[in-house]
């Protein structure tokens, strides 16, 4: 990336980020899915905009989009990968100008094909520009928090590893953390989170003569996933989107005190590069989403775990050294049985 402003890769990362969600919209039922138009011209004409102040283009306030686009692919010298899509790029702005000002439907099909060239366009535009490919920016530049980035980052690295699991398994740990994250900083009491509705002590119940009480565990259950559910509202997370991560993803159940990270649970056997890539898009829009409404407290429970235990393949060096001398106490104890058993036969 020589040459490139930290300003101007965060103006790419926006952009991959509008053709992305351009992409998302699209897969919405018609005629809804007409909404993706305005996206796609905006990704476009953003992308117009960052290569022609990058390059230096002659561009003229407020000019027509067609002379935007000629003043950028003139100052490229004309590439025929890029005036090959000029026609394409025109009559997908004549469509978007044509819904938005006169509320002109745009026929599913034709929107599919609108977006191809907006992909290819906007792709070649950065190519051109910048002298980089557009899928080299990371989208995570407006995630905050630096451990929820890592997370995401690694799920990226096992799915283009085609390991779909294992990505959707760290996509859990970031949006974990990042709710977690969230939550804790937001306390009145230095404890419970204003978010928290569930009782503030476990639901019990007389089971037997005895007078012995139990859990009643359906209903803390029951509890907790409304807890769970009404804190992601509160705090702006798309449930629906969030009902189909949470189906997809691996569970993590958190194994206290045992020093390593969570123990992974796959429910959904067979998910498929579509799945993570919904997941990812939702991940990272709800780390953007919850970065963007932050705020503290000024009691704060600070009872977030270590980052590094939301990792599902993380092991502390305490649990290593406990497994090392239980390793050594088992072998001394077999060692002595054996020896006993030798002095009995004897």
């Amino acid at each position: 990336m020589t040459g490139i402003t930290e300003a101007e890769i965060e103006r790419l990362s926006l952009i991959r980020y509008q053709l992305r969600s351009a992409g998302e919209m699209l897969k919405q039922p018609p005629p809804i899915n007409t909404l993706s138009i305005n996206s796609m011209q905006d990704a476009i004409e953003s992308s117009l905009g960052a290569v022609a102040e990058h390059i230096g283009a002659d561009v003229k306030a407020r000019s027509d989009f067609d002379k935007l686009f000629d003043a950028v692919a003139t100052r490229l010298g004309s590439p025929a990968e890029l005036v090959g899509l000029r026609t394409a790029a025109i009559a997908l702005n004549n469509a978007r100008v044509g819904f938005k000002h006169h509320g002109n439907q745009v026929r599913d099909e034709t929107l599919r094909r609108h977006n191809d060239v907006a992909v290819t366009l906007v792709h070649q535009l950065v190519t051109s520009g910048f002298r980089i490919a557009l899928d080299d920016v990371s989208l995570l530049v407006f995630v905050r928090h630096e451990g929820v980035r890592t997370y995401i980052e690694k799920a990226e690295s096992l799915a283009h590893e085609n390991r779909i699991i294992d990505a959707l398994s760290y996509l859990r740990s970031a949006f974990q953390l990042a709710v977690d994250d969230y939550a804790a900083r937001k306390s009145i009491d230095g404890w419970r989170t204003i978010f928290d509705v569930s009782p503030s002590s476990p639901t019990r119940v007389g089971i037997d003569e005895w007078g012995w009480e139990k859990p009643l565990k359906q209903v803390r259950d029951w509890v907790a996933s409304l807890d769970q559910k009404v804190m992601l509202s509160a705090m702006g997370i798309d449930l629906s989107r969030y009902a189909y991560f949470d189906a997809v993803a691996p569970t993590h159940i958190r194994l206290m005190g045992y020093g390593t990270g969570p123990h992974v649970q796959v429910r959904f056997k067979n998910p498929t590069d579509d799945h993570y890539r919904a997941s990812y898009m939702f991940v990272v829009d709800s780390a953007v989403r919850l970065a963007a409404s932050d705020f503290n407290l000024a009691l704060t429970r600070n009872a977030i775990h270590p980052v590094e235990t939301y990792d599902p393949e993380f092991v502390s060096e305490s649990y290593l050294q406990k497994q090392e001398e239980y390793a050594r106490r088992r072998a001394h104890w077999t060692a002595q049985k054996h020896g006993n058993e030798d002095t009995q036969v004897e």
